[in-house]
């Protein structure tokens, strides 16, 4: 768990501040919290990847059984609510004082919960660090994974950002606990995984990169590209050979130049490329986000928080993967001024990029539900609301706010914002 120095801070006990409950909308009754059946109505949904509306959502059993036309009232109505996928976080460190790489069984689960009351119905744990702190952090989170079923956002597998990274981009991450690739010591995070890992952030012009790209994309781990000062041409060669991610656009990379465009050229260019997007206007400026997406569309951009154990916490000062960072407002950095990830929300990103971008709230949300999942090959099961699937939703009123998520039949309440 992660504390303030000088400041004790409980997670269970911490005293978070909680809005009035947003309405869902009129209606004769509120939605359950419990596992069991439910027939919602919302006014309009993303059911399939297209916009449909009004629509029933009858869930059983923690799965959607049916979407039916409205034949009058149904027992929860959300008609006043935008209802999409739940949100998928695919480059998380933590947030509510826990950092996936340190905590218990427990404490991830309440880490869990918060991400639920955010949006979120899954995410992948995401840990750097040194070769000691990854190894036990990936076990403990392969742990949490196999103790499954657990209350709130389902943790979906690890991401490893490093320790396979450019030292001339380390970002928050100690030069120490950079190393080249290492096919040795990629086995031994697989084996400490136990299958759980996800994806992997490398620096595709290292040397062994091909290599090690090739060995993970036939263990089923999603490469991106990141914490990199790749040329165009060097990430061309790694597009070729199977990368299809660019960790956190514009964040640990060479600035973009029109002689040498570098990852971020070749990102915004290539539209085999996904490109993670941390949009809360201090990693990225409201206008670079708007050129990402007008490069990209929805469809290349798959929004993260890249948040840390701080998110959700008071302003003040914190541990994360062995570095002290400083909160002050939304602004996490370590003594240098270096950002050190985001205490961002995805509910908040995706209001955030429809606001910055004039995008629809469903295209925005779709850069937080299916293009992720596709990215991390979960497409299939995640991100999407189709009839047999999970009853993985959340909620949004017209001004783009988080009214609800729903993980698998159980209902969370937004949490403050």
């Amino acid at each position: 768990m992660l504390a303030p120095r000088g400041r004790t801070v409980s997670v269970r006990s911490r005293s978070r501040a909680r809005p009035t409950p947003r309405s869902p909308g009129t209606s004769s009754s509120t939605l359950r919290t419990d596992v069991g059946d439910h027939a919602i109505r919302a006014g309009t949904a993303l059911v399939d990847g297209k916009v449909t509306g009004p629509v029933v959502l009858r869930v059983s059993e923690g799965l959607i059984t049916s979407l039916d036309p409205p034949t009058g009232d149904a027992p929860y109505d959300v008609s006043a609510a935008t209802v999409v996928p739940g949100l998928i976080d695919v480059h998380t460190h933590g947030a509510a004082g826990v950092q996936v790489i340190d905590g218990s069984d427990a404490d991830i689960e309440g880490l869990a919960v918060f991400y639920a009351e955010h949006g979120v119905t899954g995410f992948l744990a995401t840990v750097g660090g040194s070769r000691e702190h990854l190894l036990a952090g990936v076990a403990a989170v392969a742990d949490h994974i196999d103790r499954a079923p657990h209350r709130g956002a389902r943790c979906l597998g690890v991401h490893l950002e490093g320790p396979f990274l450019s030292p001339h981009a380390p970002g928050a991450f100690r030069a120490e606990s950079i190393v080249a690739p290492d096919l040795g010591l990629f086995a031994e995070l697989l084996d400490a995984a136990r299958g759980h890992v996800r994806m992997m952030t490398i620096a595709p012009e290292t040397p062994g990169a091909m290599d090690l790209i090739a060995v993970a994309l036939r263990h089923g781990v999603t490469c991106s590209a990141g914490h990199s000062v790749a040329s165009a041409a060097q990430v061309a060669t790694a597009v070729d050979a199977g990368v299809r991610g660019v960790t956190h656009l514009f964040n640990g990379m060479a600035p973009f130049h029109h002689r040498e465009p570098g990852l971020i050229g070749a990102a915004l260019a290539d539209p085999r490329l996904v490109c993670e997007l941390i949009a809360d206007g201090v990693h990225v400026h409201p206008t670079a986000i708007a050129l990402a997406a007008s490069s990209k569309g929805w469809q290349g951009l798959a929004l993260v928080s890249d948040s840390i154990a701080a998110t959700g916490l008071p302003e003040g000062s914190y541990e994360l993967e062995e570095q002290h960072v400083t909160v002050t407002g939304e602004e996490a950095r370590l003594a240098d001024g270096t950002l050190a990830g985001s205490t961002l929300t995805l509910d908040r990103a995706v209001a955030n990029l429809a606001r910055w971008t004039g995008l629809a709230l469903v295209d925005a949300a779709r850069s937080a539900t299916e293009v992720p999942a596709r990215l991390v090959g979960l497409g299939d099961h995640h991100g999407t609301i189709a009839g047999g699937g999970r009853a993985d939703l959340a909620g949004f009123d017209d001004e783009h706010r988080l009214l609800w998520t729903m993980v698998g039949g159980d209902l969370y309440p937004a949490g403050a914002s």
